[in-house]
């Protein structure tokens, strides 16, 4: 584990730093802060090791640590990033659609007349009576929200 690893994975190392080397505090967490020479630095002081023992042992943990749970947080951030390719898919999907329709509704108002659109609105009103009520005072009522600011 690099060093930029150790500091990405800091927060979440906690528990397993506290069951390595019991007399690991939560000061000790802050103070380290991720960072690897800290931690190295800490283990000697606090174990009476030499500095290379301190390292072969930070060293060992940490690459404990990576088998164990570094294959769990690759397939995390994957998995994290295929929703993401989702996500950013169907916000595609979902513009190209509202294009389509601002395309046809250009068109269509292009295409007719102030006459033939009242016609349509009309026929839409007896075919979807209860619908155009309902639209008619929802739109009233907002009309008159906008009048009393």
């Amino acid at each position: 584990m690099n060093d930029d690893m150790l500091t990405g994975e800091w927060k979440q190392m906690k528990g397993v730093l506290k069951s390595w080397w019991g007399q690991f505090t939560d000061d000790d967490f802050n103070v380290i802060g991720g960072q690897k020479d800290k931690l190295i630095g800490w283990v000697q002081e606090n174990y009476g090791r030499t500095r290379e023992q301190a390292v072969q042992e930070v060293d060992a943990r940490l690459k404990e640590y990576s088998d164990k749970y570094g294959s769990t947080v690759n397939d995390l951030k994957a998995k994290a990033y295929d929703i993401g390719e989702t996500v950013v898919g169907k916000a595609r999907e979902g513009a190209t659609a509202v294009r389509s329709g601002m395309e046809k509704t250009s068109s269509y108002f292009q295409e007719k007349t102030f006459d033939s659109i009242g016609s349509d609105i009309a026929d839409l009103v007896r075919k979807y009576p209860v619908q155009s009520v309902l639209i008619g005072l929802g739109v009233g009522i907002w009309l008159a929200r906008g009048n009393k600011r």
